[in-house]
């Protein structure tokens, strides 16, 4: 509040003659011991030149400072900068007496309106009335009511919702002050030194009134039940004098006749003008003079030393002061115009409310980014093209036909070749004539259309050149020299991985782990006894990645674990040398890596999570130390180290590579999948280390599985239905994959048209074929039908993209159905095959029958070649156990992209059962160049739209366009992570 010496009703010369004017001159005052708060902040307000300071008040619902001056002019300041939010005029010539904060808005009261503003500065409405003539103060009954008081006698409360007033007539002296300590009494402080003590709920009548000073009262506040109170006394001369001392109120003891028992006072060093409840601390307020002086004041202890310190008032008055809720900022206004706002001296960032909501602020203004001309890494097409008139169009912006790809003619085979040819089934075998080049291509180049088709195609691959972002680069951090290099690549503030140690080919995993919070919290909490943990080690690698503020860090000890770990090199995971990784395939390595690493991290704490329950279950069983007890073998050894483990009831899902592969009853291709116990998965792995064939780990055992946080994560539940095509025997089995693996479209699905993102992913995740197996009842490998469903969808979806073949690859190259070689055909010969529907043969020569559901594939329009990740996927489990995924980019999530949803007339009608909605939050992408490169693209933002480009030490953000494209030739994406709302809980 403030204190308005003209509106005493006594002349202003007899409260401040000049015999005591020295006493709010600015003085030193030596502090009993260090203050507890210090500046933070000082601005000079809106016209604070002219006007002073007459209200300021912290805001209850946002991090907001609001003030008003004497010329009606209203300002908002944001957070501890105070940095300047809105500024309105709420009146012409009437100063702002006091301002209320609501939750739509503030009321901002003047002699004699009443104005409400939301926070933007829009005017509501503005209340006026007759019974408004002298106003002063505001206080809040509920929501929907206020309480106004002046120097009149009457107070008015207001029904904001009907802006109905009612006046209630108080004594002659008015009402300056309004508080309450939180109950149903209110404080009513009126300007002869008078304080009455009105219920809230019949205010018309005090309950107690008493005579707080002899001349004026200055200000009051109420905690509970005490009442703090300062003001003047008259002297011998009849001059008001202020009090150097506050007095406290226990308003409990008013009742009595004798008032005063329940009263004492605080000396203060200089006399209080303003006083303030801390409201985090019981029995703690503030004190505050004209001359700048505040005192910290122990009410309850009044022989507590006081904590002093000054606030700078530019030989002015100080006139307002407001303390936040939290009590972690206080706010003081002078006469200067000036606001200076303190906080504790060891917090630098004091916030004014425990649940603020968010600020709005305006839209920033979008404009011309300024480059140096030293930044190599700036891409110069994010810059906007200014509009045209209508009609024109730019230079560069060429035909259609100029875009299209035209291919040189091959010449026809020579006549010697053909003559001495021999057939050996679809294949022809003839002596080399030695009539051209080795590896030299003979085509046709006799007329400029042929040669304009040649040139395009030796620059196909010069117009598109890969950026030097994405490239290999040989960064190394210095910390004993400048990094000028290193900055040029790495403006965001993110730690990189150096990559000078041998298997770094892992960065671009282990910062994509690093940013899926879930995981982070898992392996930070992890702890265990194990000498070579990677869980362990990632967590540690973490730690530091969290306190490395941007510095660039290195993955030694994680790298240094896991070279140690038998089943990374049985798999081929661990190269000998860092020159290894130009002649390795990066893109199966690291999806193999992917699988590894989540299989490992998953049985790592499952491991430590049973060694914990086994010593417990051990110390609470131990006997008696006089007796020697063998110690169990599962415990360990002395050490402290742990045994190894073994893989149990897990499915190993890899990608496509060397294998034969199969052909599904939909014309998909399938890798074999191998069933095994626990025991044979270091034999097979090492029978197989040169290959990622999709492994199964599953217990015979029908017994409940353990679930980690990984597993709650990243598992897919499936149910398995094997059925022999010879007596029909069925089999079923429950399963779990920690990463599924995009299987490509084979056979007469390559005939056809191409198929989107969505469609390669349904048929991944319910995957059905036809392949020999071992039948029991029949005692021989028969054809059997194997069909998968997914039971539960997990909160991330990893998903192993494959590309190691080379239809995969074309398949995300532009025009990649066109440049893939021809296969032989199905169906090439008249005789029929004997196995019909259920040929696992890939190019078998004999004539099959139609497969059901080709003339839909043949007549649904297909995506382009160049398939785009989509940022959305909507994926819906339905009852028959047929799986629906949708690009909610494309089409509305009504309108399934699978074939397969469209239902037959005269199937039952399924319902869904669950679906999720997942976004693409990082993926990992090869870079075909020489050296090969891995790179990951993480975002790092809310909502999507801050998307970061990880290339070991260089870290450049992209657009989430670049994120989804993969037309160009030297890109493939190796890993990709969806992420559906559930993820975010499980951190």
């Amino acid at each position: 509040m403030e204190y308005h010496y003209q509106d005493l009703c006594m002349p202003t010369n007899h409260l401040m003659p000049d015999p005591y004017a020295a006493e709010y001159t600015p003085q030193y005052l030596l502090p009993t011991h260090e203050a507890e708060y210090e500046v933070r902040s000082t601005v000079l307000v809106d016209g604070g030149d002219r006007f002073g300071v007459s209200a300021v008040v912290f805001d209850k619902y946002e991090e907001l400072i609001w003030m008003g001056n004497q010329g009606g002019h209203v300002t908002s300041y944001y957070g501890a900068n105070m940095q300047k939010y809105t500024s309105f005029q709420v009146h012409q010539s009437e100063e702002v007496r006091d301002i209320l904060t609501v939750e739509q808005g503030i009321y901002a009261l003047t002699k004699t309106s009443l104005r409400h503003q939301i926070r933007r500065g829009i005017p509501k409405h503005t209340f006026r009335s007759q019974n408004m003539t002298d106003m002063q103060c505001l206080y809040q009954v509920s929501p929907t009511k206020l309480m106004m008081g002046g120097h009149q006698e009457k107070l008015i409360d207001l029904d904001l919702t009907k802006m109905i007033e009612t006046v209630l007539p108080i004594q002659a002296e008015g009402c300056a002050v309004l508080r309450s300590g939180g109950g149903t009494l209110v404080a009513c402080g009126s300007a002869n030194g008078t304080v009455a003590l009105r219920d809230l709920r019949s205010p018309s009548a005090s309950e107690q009134v008493f005579k707080a000073h002899t001349a004026c009262l200055s200000d009051l506040d109420m905690q509970g039940d005490l009442l703090i109170t300062c003001g003047f006394t008259e002297s011998v001369n009849g001059v008001a004098v202020a009090e150097p001392y506050v007095v406290i109120w226990d308003v409990r003891c008013l009742r009595g006749s004798n008032k005063i028992e329940g009263a004492w006072s605080i000396q203060t060093a200089s006399p209080p003008l303003l006083l303030h409840f801390l409201p985090a601390f019981s029995g703690r307020a503030v004190a505050l003079s004209g001359d700048g002086h505040v005192a910290l004041l122990h009410v309850n202890a009044p022989d507590e030393e006081q904590s002093v310190f000054q606030v700078d008032t530019h030989s002015s008055l100080c006139s307002v002061m407001d303390v936040s809720s939290t009590s972690q900022a206080l706010v003081f206004g002078d006469q200067a115009g000036h606001l200076h706002l303190f906080s504790p001296q060891h917090n630098h960032e004091p916030v004014f409310n425990n649940f603020s909501r968010a600020t709005e602020f305006a839209d920033q203004v979008v404009g011309l980014p300024y480059v140096s001309f030293n930044d190599t890494t700036f891409q110069h097409s994010s810059v906007p093209l200014p509009p045209l008139a209508s009609g024109n169009k730019w230079f560069n912006a060429l035909p259609e036909e100029f875009f299209k790809k035209v291919f040189r003619k091959p010449k026809p085979i020579d006549a010697e070749v053909l003559k001495s040819m021999k057939m050996q089934g679809p294949i022809g075998y003839a002596p080399n004539p030695r009539t051209t080049k080795r590896n030299q291509m003979p085509y046709i180049e006799d007329n400029l259309e042929d040669l304009v088709a040649s040139r395009q195609i030796e620059n196909k691959f010069m117009s598109q050149p890969v950026p030097k972002y994405y490239q290999k680069l040989d960064l190394r951090y210095n910390k004993h020299a400048s990094n000028d290099d290193l900055e040029l690549f790495n403006k965001t503030g993110f730690p990189g991985l150096e990559s000078t140690l041998p298997n770094s080919y892992c960065n671009a995993m282990l910062q994509v782990l690093y940013y899926t919070i879930p995981v982070r919290v898992a392996l930070l909490a992890h702890s265990c006894a194990k000498e070579f943990c990677l869980s362990c080690q990632l967590g540690y690698l973490f730690r530091t990645l969290d306190s490395s503020g941007g510095t660039p860090c290195q993955a030694t000890n994680f790298l240094r674990a896991f070279r140690t770990i038998p089943e990374a090199a049985a798999l081929g995971l661990i190269l000998p040398d860092r020159g290894a990784d130009t002649r390795v395939d990066l893109m199966a390595l690291v999806q193999s890596w992917n699988r590894f690493i989540l299989h490992q991290i998953h049985y790592e704490i499952l491991e430590t999570r049973k060694k914990e329950k086994a010593l417990l279950a051990h110390n609470a069983s131990s006997p008696p130390k006089g007796r020697m007890v063998p110690k169990p073998r599962s415990l360990g050894g002395m050490n402290g180290q742990y045994d190894e483990y073994q893989y149990t009831e897990l499915e190993f899902l890899g990608p496509n590579t060397d294998f034969e592969q199969e052909e599904r009853e939909d014309g998909w291709n399938a890798n074999n999948e191998v069933m095994f116990g626990p025991t044979d998965y270091l034999a097979l792995v090492g029978e197989n280390e040169q290959t990622n064939e999709n492994l199964e780990l599953a217990s015979e055992k029908q017994t409940e599985r353990e679930e980690s946080e990984i597993s709650q994560l990243f598992a897919i539940g499936r149910h398995q239905l094997n059925r022999c095509l010879k007596c029909n025997k069925e089999e079923e089995r429950e399963s779990v994959v920690l990463a599924c693996a995009l299987q490509y479209p084979g056979g007469a699905a390559r005939e056809g048209e191409a198929r989107g993102f969505a469609e390669l992913l349904r048929a991944s995740l319910a995957a059905r074929r036809s392949t020999p197996a071992w039948c029991d009842h029949c005692g021989r490998f028969t054809p059997t039908t194997q069909r998968g469903r997914v039971v539960r969808l997990p909160p991330i979806l990893a998903i192993n993209c494959g590309g190691v073949t080379a239809h995969e690859k074309a398949y995300w190259a532009k025009g990649s159905q066109k440049d893939m070689p021809e296969t032989v055909k199905r169906g090439s010969s008249g005789k029929p095959c004997r196995y019909g529907l259920h040929c696992a043969r890939l190019g078998c020569r004999f004539k099959h029958p139609e497969r059901p559901g080709s003339q839909s594939m043949s007549s649904k329009s297909s995506q382009d070649s160049h398939c785009l990740l989509p940022h959305q996927l909507l994926i819906r489990l339905q009852s028959d156990g047929d799986v629906l995924i949708n690009d909610k980019g494309d089409q509305s999530p009504s309108e399934p992209l699978t074939p397969t949803a469209r239902l037959d007339k005269h199937k039952k009608k399924v319902t869904t059962q669950s679906e999720e909605e997942y976004t693409l939050f990082a993926a990992v992408v090869a870079v075909e160049d020489n050296p090969k490169n891995l790179v990951a693209y993480i975002q790092t933002g809310r909502e999507g739209e801050q998307w970061h480009m990880f290339n070991d030490l260089c870290i450049v953000p992209v657009s989430p366009e670049e994120v989804v494209q993969f037309s160009a030739w030297w890109k493939s994406p190796c890993v990709v992570f969806y992420a559906s709302p559930a993820a975010s809980h499980a951190s």
